[in-house]
C-alpha cells in the first residue's frame, strides 16, 4: 500500500486537494457555522503545508 501511494503521489495529492476544495465550497454555501468549524483545522493544516514553499517557483534557478 505504501509503495502504491509513493508511486501515485501526484494523483493522491490532487484527489485530496479536490476533496478539500469541494468541501470548502459546500461549507461556504451553507448558512451555519457548525460545518465551518469542522473544516477549519483541515484548511489551516493544508495552508501550512502549502506555505512551506515560501519562496515559490520564482526562486528556482532556471537556465535561460
Amino acid at each position: 500500500m505504501v509503495s502504491w501511494i509513493i508511486a501515485n503521489w501526484a494523483q493522491v495529492a490532487e484527489t485530496l486537494a479536490a476533496v478539500v476544495g469541494v468541501a470548502s465550497l459546500i461549507v461556504k454555501m451553507t448558512p451555519t457555522l457548525k460545518d465551518d468549524n469542522f473544516l477549519l483545522p483541515i484548511i489551516k493544516f493544508i495552508g501550512k503545508f502549502i506555505a512551506l514553499d515560501k519562496y515559490g517557483p520564482a526562486a528556482v534557478n532556471r537556465p535561460n
